[in-house]
């Protein structure tokens, strides 16, 4: 059995494909510069090196796909300049690959990569979004560095609300960028039958439909294609969505030479050239009327989107925070504006959260100040502005339409849970050990699901083994981590009363061309499971035919259940297992299942505990609870895992984690030497607590599950941190909220000494 924890799982990494040539990838050693030569010699005279190849080398390339759904202000559609496979006159972020060096071994390919010598002449770096509104344009059809500029909502009805509110907060956040990290580095082997005109592609990722996607577009190839392989995958979180360059780059060479090619990424690599997340600058403004209710919302949110458009990468700077900028909110007026901005970095992609993050911590950031400038509790005032169970299907002012929830009751078992009332008597008993304790709130909802297709498609394959039916699941999804096997296939023998043995997944079918995406924005369990919810029904009702001409009655006679077919007097006349086993026992046959893409919204309401050592900065997350409402709750154990693990990763980004780069946009942070990663002696005990809201915008009445934990554990654990600070009388500082920064923020505060 594949068993990760017994090292017996099969990742990409570990496929062993004969005779395959190496590759190593020499990469741009500067943010910015013209590409003026690359001498080869050097680097063909190294021992086991057969070929080195150049952009010019791949033959004619397209563009890699990106996209915006959002109208623009000016009406001009998003720009995406060209970004090549390989550079070929100009280098726009630190990694982005030359020139490809195939050899012998993995040894030989690294040794001349560093043969080669290329030269340049450096332009200046754009580096952060500062840089990039003042300094000159990394591409000459985006002037200002400017992609696309988005302005949505009633500017006039905001305007108004915000002159005549009894008090309006602001703050400004900036998210630095961050490493989404997989345990696994990127790998990836490509071979080309020129018989066929047919790609072979092993890599990890998070589904085939969007690596086609960008595979097809840029090599101008059909779907039918690119052959795509899954193997396990180390997790993904966002970063194995989209296809890379470096895949791009050994299909194009594996059809140029005829060989299988290989190549394994190292840490170093991917720290600095898989996507990053994040990037983002976020400025709020929340108007109160005088009875402490909210009546508007203005927030404008700056994206760093890198050197290039990473191809979803403008989308989900705007969607997602667009579709919950007012939060849990009655909020009747609200304004977004975007600015999506080119710097001389790595294209910024999707992270856990995507955006939702983000806007989640801005607005409860702004919800925290408000209740300390009005003097209230911070969950009374979420409590008396919070959509409740009766208002749903709620409308925000920018059209997205939350499908249930019930965020009062959120925050009151919330209450309950994290002993909210008595957290007075825990901050006196730190304060006297010279502690400042601190807790933070956050209440959230996160757009789930939608995609790049207007359905999604399961099949099922039934023949049989020995007399006994068996079914395969084809999905086009992938799991990363999330155990899809276990799930879906639970779901199909709970519904057709089968044993665990009858059922096996096959996720990722290479040749499969079903319509569906792949596992991204918390999806799967309601996309891909719907779709199987009416594979199943389909499969039912074919049994019941089939049942019915073997007893000679109509089949409007007969009605199916987990039990067992039954005909109107309620008798049963065969169990459905033995119905699928005479069935699968003239012949194999598919049944097919779709389900249009819907939205879903989680919510939670998220509470953390913090304590400060002010002597240090060293910050302590002691407690941590969450109240999910996650829809229905199909599998406990794997909501609790995934909420466990976007938990994890949102109090890293809270306390630790955080690109930084020099002023030549050299990443300093490149290694695990340099980049703080959270181990478990970081995390609190956390406390899980679900509270469902069935959706109905699907036939399970599930939500996504997989963004939640990120979400609410970053906006959670910044308010309680903030909360502590506050006692000081010392102020937010940039995040991460390292001890250094904390330290400073503390002792900024203090009185200085006469003599100093």
């Amino acid at each position: 059995m594949s068993d990760p924890l017994r090292g017996t799982a099969r990742y990409t990494a570990d496929v062993t494909p004969k005779g395959p040539l190496h590759v190593a990838f020499l990469r741009a050693d500067r943010a910015h510069g013209v590409l003026l030569g690359l001498d080869i010699a050097g680097a063909q005279d190294v021992a086991g090196v057969v070929d080195v190849l150049v952009a010019g080398d791949l033959g004619r390339l397209g563009n890699f796909p990106a996209f915006l759904r959002q109208p623009t202000i000016d009406g001009r559609p998003l720009i995406v300049p060209h970004r090549p496979v390989m550079a070929t006159d100009r280098v726009r972020y630190v990694g982005e690959l030359v020139a490809m060096v195939l050899a012998q071994t993995a040894a030989a390919a690294q040794d001349g990569v560093e043969a080669l010598a290329p030269e340049y002449d450096d332009l200046p770096a754009i580096v952060g979004l500062d840089s990039a509104r003042t300094g000159p344009d990394i591409h000459p059809e985006a002037p200002g560095n400017r992609a696309a500029r988005v302005d949505l909502g009633d500017a006039g009805a905001v305007a108004d609300a915000m002159n005549n509110a009894a008090r309006v907060v602001e703050t400004t956040i900036a998210l630095p960028r961050v490493a989404p990290h997989p345990m696994e580095p990127m790998a990836a082997i490509a071979a080309f039958d020129p018989d066929r005109d047919l790609f072979d592609l092993w890599v990890p990722h998070q589904g085939i439909a969007e690596q086609r996607r960008d595979i097809c577009a840029v090599l101008g190839v059909a779907p039918g294609a690119v052959r795509i392989h899954a193997e396990r995958v180390g997790g993904a979180f966002g970063v194995r969505g989209a296809a890379y360059p470096e895949t791009i780059a050994l299909l194009a060479a594996a059809r140029r030479t005829g060989r299988v090619l290989r190549w394994q990424a190292s840490r170093s690599d991917g720290f600095a050239t898989d996507y990053h997340g994040r990037g983002t600058r976020l400025t709020g403004r929340l108007a109160l009327d005088s009875a402490h209710r909210f009546t508007a919302i203005s927030v404008q949110i700056n994206a760093d989107l890198g050197a290039y458009v990473h191809p979803v990468g403008a989308h989900i700077s705007v969607n997602n925070p667009l579709m919950t900028i007012t939060g849990c909110y009655r909020i009747p007026a609200a304004r977004a504006q975007f600015d999506l901005m080119f710097t001389n970095a790595v294209p910024m992609g999707p992270y856990r959260g995507a955006g939702r993050p983000d806007i989640a911590l801005l607005v409860e950031r702004l919800v925290d100040m408000a209740a300390i400038e009005t003097g209230q509790d911070p969950l009374d005032l979420r409590r008396i502005n919070a959509v409740g169970a009766a208002d749903f299907p709620w409308r925000t002012p920018l059209g997205a339409e939350y499908d249930s929830g019930d965020y009062p009751a959120l925050i009151d078992t919330a209450r309950r849970a994290a002993d909210w009332d008595g957290f007075a008597a825990r901050a006196n008993t730190d304060r006297a050990a010279g502690l400042l304790r601190g807790i933070g709130a956050a209440l959230f909802v996160e757009v789930a699901g939608g995609g790049a297709t207007p359905r999604d498609e399961v099949q099922l394959h039934i023949d049989s083994h020995n007399g006994t039916a068996h079914i395969t699941l084809i999905t086009a999804s992938q799991s990363t981590g999330q155990d899809h096997a276990g799930l879906f296939c639970d779901m199909i023998t709970a519904r057709l009363g089968l044993p665990p043995t009858a059922v096996t997944l096959e996720q990722s079918a290479p040749d499969a061309m079903l319509e569906a995406a792949g596992s991204y924005a918390s999806r799967s369990t309601t996309q891909i499971g719907s779709a199987l919810y009416h594979a199943c029904d389909a499969l039912i009702a074919r049994l019941i035919d089939d049942t019915a001409a073997a007893q000679g009655v109509p089949p409007d006679t007969l009605t199916g259940d987990v039990q067992a077919i039954r005909d109107n007097s309620g008798n049963i006349i065969c169990t459905l297992a033995a119905a699928l086993d005479r069935a699968a026992s003239q012949g194999a046959f598919s049944i097919s299942g779709k389900a249009p893409v819907r939205q879903t919204y989680p919510s939670g309401c998220h509470i953390a505990e913090v304590a400060i050592d002010p002597a240090t900065g060293l910050c302590h997350v002691l407690r941590y609870l969450a109240v999910d409402d996650a829809g229905r709750v199909l599998s406990h154990h794997g909501v609790d895992g995934q909420l466990r693990g976007g938990i994890a990763q949102g109090i890293a980004n809270a306390l630790f984690e955080g690109h930084v780069f020099d002023a030549s946009g050299q990443i300093l942070s490149g290694s695990l030497m340099d980049y703080t990663l959270p181990r478990a002696q970081d995390m609190p005990p956390v406390h899980i607590i679900t509270q469902d809201s069935p959706s109905p915008t699907n036939p399970l009445g599930a939500k996504g599950v997989g963004e939640a934990g990120t979400t609410g554990a970053l906006a959670a654990t910044t308010n309680a941190v903030a909360d502590a600070l506050r006692q000081a009388g010392a102020t937010l500082p940039e995040l991460p909220l390292t001890p250094a920064r904390i330290w400073e923020a503390v002792n900024a505060t203090e009185p200085k000494k006469p003599d100093e």
